[in-house]
Formats: C-alpha cells, structure tokens, sequence
C-alpha cells in the first residue's frame, strides 16, 4: 500500500432550515420529497408547528421534520430515490398495494418505491434519510452479486425488531452527524462513507431482492495481473470518493468477480481494502503532523473518511497498537 497523500478536500454542505405556520409551506416541504396532493385538518391554526432541518452532503440526504398541530393526509408518488424514516413523536398510518403500517414513537418506515401510496401524519416528527437508488442498487451487486437493475423492495415495514432498531440508530446517529452538529462542510470521503452505510443498513432492514436472490455462484479465476490494478488504482485514487464500480473498470473485471477475487487474495473486500490504504494515509499524515499547528485528531479522521472519531480511534489502535492521538504526538 505505497503512496502518501493529503486525503480527499472537504465540500461544503447545503443546509436548510425553516419553521412555518402557513399549510401551503407546508405542502411545499413534503413535495421536497415527493410528488403529492396533500389535504390538511387543524382545529386551532395557533397550535401548528411545522418546519425542517435539512443537510445535503454530497450524495446523502438527512432531515428533521415535524408537522405538529394538524392532520396531513397526503396521496403520494414514490420517490426517485430510498426515503425511510424513523418516528421521534406522534403517530401515522402508510398503505400501499395492499400492505398498511401504522407507526408511533421508534417506529421506521420505508416509503413504497414503485407505487403510488397514502399517508396520514398526526402531529408528528420524523429523522428522515434519503438514500441514492444507484448507491443501494450498486450494494446490491456488490454484496449478493444482484444486477442493479434487479433491485426492489417488497416491503415498507422492517423485517424484525433487530432490523427496526438498526435503521432507527443508524438514521439517529446520520442526522446527528450531519444535522443537529451544525456542520457546513465535510470531506467527500465522509459523504460517500456515511451514504453507503446508509445503504447498507437499508438492504439490511426492509424485505428486498437482495434477501431472496438465488445463489451465484463464483465467477471464476481472476488474473492476478487484474487483482493489482484494482488495487494500483485504489491507492492512486484513494483520496476521493471512488466507487467498486470503477475500481472493477480499472481492473478490467464484473464487480462479483473483483469481490470474489479481493476475498481469495486479501480476505478483505475491495472496500476494506480502500479503508486500509486509507488508514495508512491517516497513519502517515499523523506521523507528520504538527498538533501545534492546530491539527487534530478528528480533523485526519474527518479528512480520511471517518465521520464517527470512535471508529476510526478503534481501526487504528486496532492496526497500530497505540491511539492516534499517540502518533499525533510523537
């Protein structure tokens, strides 16, 4: 894992925030989401309380909602992209195709993706996360070796208790790392690390084509020649937000084939390959950091891709043996 590096820039955020009594506005920030009719009931207009914080970081979209003092009844598209939430208060009710979910406080729901659907809200707030179909779809292929193409949903509820609670962390934990921490700009590594753990966790938590796919089987050997290129143009490239998609092109192989061949030869995927050299850049820029100068810790770790400082202090006691606040010292 040779070369050195600064990491990946840091991109600014878009932040948006707003608070509002009007139900026309109202309207209008659902439809940020998705296309809909709305029809609202309020029985005292004193008592509506609406309004959103939203962050776009790169690809990942993460937002706090509420609609508190009225009734919404909306007949809703769905969305382009992945749209789940988890319910911080109130209640509601989802029907699409035939499947109903009603959800109160700790509930999560994804919102159909290939049918229309209706929903009513009653005085609610969510943490909601949008998740880009080519990022899960690429999962997919990545992971169970799907066709992205062949991805679908089959579900707006989650497919156990285990998973409900899964999704609600992880979207909790995403919207503080992006909304409630105030943020206005983040490495584009953290951006594309915190999307696909998004949607990870999605293709983890609501029936999907994934979970039924039939086995596929190994494609075969791969040329070392192909394994080195892959891993050539993860380290020149590990510096910005580069997808398997692209190291595969570089390797000349399918996606399946480099995954099967990064775990024969490393016992790693192509990923955890890139986390490596990744680490390795972190290791390197804290070597030669100077703490006086104002670095930190979390500033490498945020520059290498690692929103969550815990995780990355832990990979990198894991790999070096001593803190990274040690190095940074040194």
């Amino acid at each position: 894992m040779a070369g050195g590096g600064t990491g990946a820039r840091v991109m600014p955020v878009q932040r948006i925030e707003m608070a509002t009594q009007d139900l026309d506005v109202i309207a209008d920030l659902v439809q940020r989401h998705v296309e809909h009719r709305a029809r609202f009931r309020c029985y005292d207009p004193a008592r509506i309380d609406a309004g959103a914080r939203v962050v776009i970081a790169g690809p990942l979209e993460a937002a706090v909602v509420r609609y508190r003092g009225f009734h919404y009844h909306g007949e809703a598209s769905p969305p382009d992209d992945f749209l789940a939430q988890v319910t911080l208060t109130g209640t509601g009710t989802l029907v699409a195709h035939g499947e109903q979910m009603s959800f109160t406080r700790g509930d999560v729901v994804l919102d159909p993706t290939d049918l229309p659907y209706t929903a009513d809200l009653y005085d609610s707030a969510f943490a909601v996360v949008r998740v880009p179909r080519p990022v899960a779809a690429e999962l997919a292929e990545e992971h169970a070796g799907l066709p992205a193409a062949d991805l679908r949903f089959e579900s707006i509820s989650p497919v156990s208790a285990t998973a409900r609670a899964q999704w609600a962390q992880t979207a909790l934990f995403i919207c503080r790392q992006l909304v409630s921490s105030g943020i206005t700009k983040i490495s584009p590594l953290a951006a594309q690390n915190l999307t696909r753990l998004a949607a990870t966790v999605l293709l983890e938590t609501f029936p999907n084509t994934t979970m039924t796919a039939a086995y596929i089987a190994d494609p075969g050997q791969v040329a070392p020649s192909a394994v080195r290129r892959a891993a050539a143009f993860m380290e020149a490239h590990a510096g910005r937000p580069v997808t398997v998609a692209e190291v595969a092109g570089a390797a000349g192989v399918s996606v399946r084939a480099l995954q099967y061949a990064f775990r024969r030869r490393y016992d790693i995927t192509p990923f955890g390959y890139l986390h490596r050299v990744r680490l390795e850049r972190a290791h390197r820029q804290l070597q030669t950091a100077d703490p006086a100068a104002g670095m930190t810790v979390g500033e490498v770790a945020r520059c290498w891709g690692w929103a969550n400082q815990a995780k990355f202090a832990a990979a990198y006691r894991a790999q070096y043996g001593v803190p990274p606040s040690h190095t940074l010292r040194s």
